[in-house]
């Protein structure tokens, strides 16, 4: 898959007492390595002037042509706000998302996170953060899952593109050594 940028909304502490408003703005890479890992990196502010610089890990697993699954992992630097307030500078952060494919290459999905210090202060509340997601792709043909495998699409030159692939398959055997 292609770079995305990620623009979510929604609530920091959705499972506790206070429930400030959160907006975030995320980088995703191509995936790398055998598990199709995609590095990341970004930004939420809540508006309790809470703040969370991250990087990132997430593995995206289809589910059928149209929704995917996506689970992430990262750490970052926290900032303190007047309600989150997670005890220690450096935070890690868990999360699920599920998500659907729409026109263009875009998805939407619904993504839930934990947010922690890890034991690494005395006080470690957590808290759980709840958002919107939109994703949108950066540049070039963009892919989207098919049953079981990605597939390449693209509006500007299909016949292109089908002849592309075609063309790789059509080589001599001293050629594929």
């Amino acid at each position: 898959m292609q770079p995305r940028l990620d623009v979510s909304a929604g609530a920091l502490g959705v499972v506790d007492v206070a429930t400030p408003l959160a907006v975030g703005l995320e980088y995703r890479g191509r995936a790398v390595g055998r598990w199709g890992l995609v590095p990341g990196g970004g930004l939420v502010a809540g508006d309790d002037q809470s703040r969370y610089a991250y990087a990132n890990l997430n593995r995206d697993i289809p589910l059928g042509r149209a929704w995917t699954a996506t689970i992430s992992f990262g750490a970052g630097y926290f900032h303190d706000g007047s309600e989150i307030q997670l005890g220690h500078p450096l935070i890690f952060q868990s999360g699920i998302e599920l998500g659907r494919w729409i026109e263009g290459g875009w998805r939407v999905g619904l993504a839930f996170d934990h947010l922690s210090n890890a034991g690494l202060s005395e006080h470690n509340p957590g808290t759980e953060v709840l958002v919107l997601r939109v994703s949108m792709p950066l540049g070039g043909p963009w892919t989207q899952p098919s049953t079981g495998a990605l597939a390449s699409v693209t509006d500007a030159e299909p016949a292109a593109a089908s002849w592309r692939s075609s063309s790789r398959r059509i080589s001599s055997p001293a050629s594929a050594r």
